[in-house]
């Protein structure tokens, strides 16, 4: 009884049996305990401002002082720095594969409705924005420009930033913005303000005016910084590895990326600047769907390229579709509609899965294969 009630509250579009609404709650609990419980087992370095890993604590109990320096030489020594391996089998990224699992799940069941939409970008929030569960948010904008910055700088790529970006682009090129959709937590922040009923919505503003500001972004920091490699690391050499202040500054020198990157609010240190940029992606999230990620996001623009080779997507079965408009006209984002009319170019679909349980002749599903 207890099912069938929640069943009609949810009211979750796919959903025909107790059984579907129970594996659907029992991979939310799944999630959430094995983030809660994994979170704390973490040895990984803290901040993304490191080039190098934090040394490994060894608390000392009652042993005696040889007996503490060799039990710490062979943990060290067990464990090494972290690799890309590391940070990819790390309790954070678990996390990522967990709600990516899910996603895919949803989707491809049809179970997804604004309840549910909603509960999964508080999940994504809470668990990577809020630096309360896991600690240092999975940014795209770090782990693109900070990812080239260590290279350049460095000699290497670091294994964190290399191993997020990484990461993002496989999810990309298993579905369409899995990352992006279901796990970033500045886009699950973006989507849930747009949410807020009230104010009036601006879904068909102009994608190739906020896509050409995107891709230029991109294509200016790549070509600044091949441009000032030698001076960044001649800088980089002069300031010492140890400066990681001064090494930092010099890096938002040249990064075109640095004064708008939003990302920035989720370490959640307080001061005007906080405020300012607070304001703007509030305010423009409340009438636009996701601006930030259509307008700078460096992951954005590359995963957006990536869509067309993408196989797992939304797809239309046109031999079933009446062009009746429901789905663009229910759908928070503005592709759909680009889909249903045959466009070659597209607005980025996020997969928010809200366009398949609304179309009235089941034509619009997400799948691996054309439906026609």
């Amino acid at each position: 009884m207890m099912i069938d009630e929640l069943h009609h509250f949810l009211y979750l579009p796919g959903m025909q049996t107790p059984k579907d609404v129970t594996l659907l709650l029992l991979l939310v609990l799944t999630c959430f305990c094995l983030c809660f419980s994994a979170s704390y087992g973490d040895t990984l370095p803290a901040t993304d401002s490191a080039a190098e890993a934090a040394p490994i604590e060894i608390h000392e109990h009652d042993h005696d002082e040889e007996e503490s320096e060799q039990a710490a030489a062979g943990q060290q020594e067990r464990k090494g720095p972290p690799t890309v391996g590391t940070f990819l089998l790390s309790n954070k990224f678990l996390a990522f594969y967990i709600l990516a699992v899910i996603a895919v799940v949803l989707l491809f069941k049809g179970w997804i409705s604004k309840p549910v939409r909603i509960g999964m970008m508080v999940v994504a929030f809470v668990l990577f924005g809020m630096e309360m569960i896991f600690p240092l948010h999975p940014s795209p904008m770090c782990a693109t420009t900070k990812l080239f910055m260590f290279r350049f700088t460095h000699g290497a790529f670091f294994p964190q930033f290399l191993a997020l970006f990484g990461l993002m682009i496989v999810f990309s090129l298993v579905a369409r913005k899995l990352f992006c959709g279901w796990i970033c937590p500045l886009g699950a922040i973006q989507e849930l303000v747009h949410k807020i009923p009230g104010v009036k919505k601006f879904k068909f503003f102009n994608f190739t005016a906020f896509n050409t500001v995107r891709m230029a972004f991109l294509v200016l920091f790549v070509l600044t910084f091949f441009a000032v490699v030698d001076q960044v690391g001649a800088l980089a050499e002069r300031l010492g590895e140890d400066s990681s202040a001064g090494l930092w500054a010099a890096y938002s020198a040249y990064s075109v990326y640095a004064p708008v990157n939003m990302f920035e609010l989720l370490h959640w240190q307080i001061d005007t600047w906080f405020v300012v940029m607070a304001i703007v992606l509030v305010g423009a999230s409340l009438v636009l769907y996701r601006p930030f990620c259509y307008a700078i996001c460096p992951i954005g623009a590359i995963s957006w390229l990536l869509e067309r080779i993408t196989p797992g997507r939304v797809r239309v079965d046109h031999n079933a579709c009446t062009d009746c408009g429901d789905c663009s006209e229910k759908s928070p984002c503005p592709t759909i509609g680009k889909i249903v009319d045959g466009k070659s170019v597209v607005p980025d679909c996020t997969l928010c899965g809200e366009c398949i349980p609304v179309c009235p002749e089941k034509a619009i599903s997400f799948g691996y294969k054309s439906r026609g």
